[in-house]
């Protein structure tokens, strides 16, 4: 299985210091929400059912769907926040994953109709995509990756592990991509309550946040538009039930403690500054 090198992700200059200063700021870029098929999943998977807050909330079966964000600014061009399921899951509800524990580690069903795999997305819209920003690299994130150009900025938080138990459980969504590029946040500049936020393209317009914990490397993003001010929160918080009750991520998150944490300050965020929409992992309100 092809691992891409790691490469630094090269920030512009970080002027903004305070998110009034970015939000009173709305730049000319559009986010369009894209489904690239759904899930059949437990509730448990998405919520920390040892969490205080989850008492009472009812353990039950949910059907949600599998969203990837087009990001088109007015000069920096198209992106991707993340690519969804490619098309192998048309066929199969496994996609492509292989190994004799890919039961054991996807145990959900997955769907697509025909059409709704990202490359056909993008050829449909005509876009010319310049690079992908992944908030992390589970599989229903990240393997649309094999219908996507390979010479793309691709963009991960720092340390954010591709996803792999070679040869037991596995994709190989980068084959042929030479390397993934990394945000460091420790060179931007702290953004109460949310620390340190990286500013992509260095006119506040579109804003990485670390959000560890569900993954180690896992980023939201915000997009600051004329039309609104979206906050993508990833599977930093997978559906609004999450947010409404403070309950981080549930099964499979790599620090659960951590994740509980981040969710904390996505909803300290959203509750300062409420003209911002919020865009759920896997539910747009």
């Amino acid at each position: 299985m092809h691992k891409p090198k790691r490469k630094p992700y090269v920030l512009p200059k970080q002027t903004i210091r305070n998110w009034n200063e970015a939000l009173s700021a709305p730049q000319d870029i559009e986010i369009e929400i894209i489904e690239t098929g759904k899930l059949y999943i437990s509730n448990r998977l998405f919520l920390n059912m040892r969490h205080p807050n989850a008492k009472g909330i009812k353990k039950e079966k949910l059907t949600v769907p599998v969203y990837c964000y087009l990001i088109r600014h007015s000069f920096r061009g198209d992106y991707l926040v993340d690519a969804g399921l490619d098309r192998s899951f048309q066929d199969n509800t496994h996609g492509n994953i292989r190994g004799p524990l890919r039961k054991l580690f996807w145990p959900l069903c997955s769907y697509q109709e025909n059409g709704q795999d990202i490359g056909a997305r993008m050829r449909d819209k005509k876009v010319d995509l310049k690079g992908v920003f992944f908030t992390h690299l589970h599989i229903d994130h990240a393997s649309g990756m094999q219908h996507l150009p390979k010479d793309i900025s691709l963009v991960v938080g720092k340390d954010e592990p591709v996803q792999s138990l070679w040869p037991l459980y596995y994709q190989d969504n980068f084959a042929g991509v030479e390397a993934l590029y990394e945000i460091d946040f420790e060179s931007t500049n702290d953004l109460s309550p949310l620390g340190k936020c990286a500013d992509i393209f260095g006119d506040g317009s579109f804003w990485a946040i670390p959000t560890p914990g569900h993954r180690k490397g896992h980023v939201s993003f915000l997009v600051n538009g004329k039309q609104g001010a979206y906050l993508i929160t990833g599977d930093a918080c997978d559906i609004k039930l999450n947010f409404d009750h403070g309950v981080g991520p549930g099964f499979g998150s790599f620090n659960s403690a951590q994740a509980q944490k981040s969710l904390e300050r996505l909803r300290d965020f959203a509750h300062e500054h409420r003209q911002i929409k919020v865009y759920f992992g896997h539910e747009i309100p």
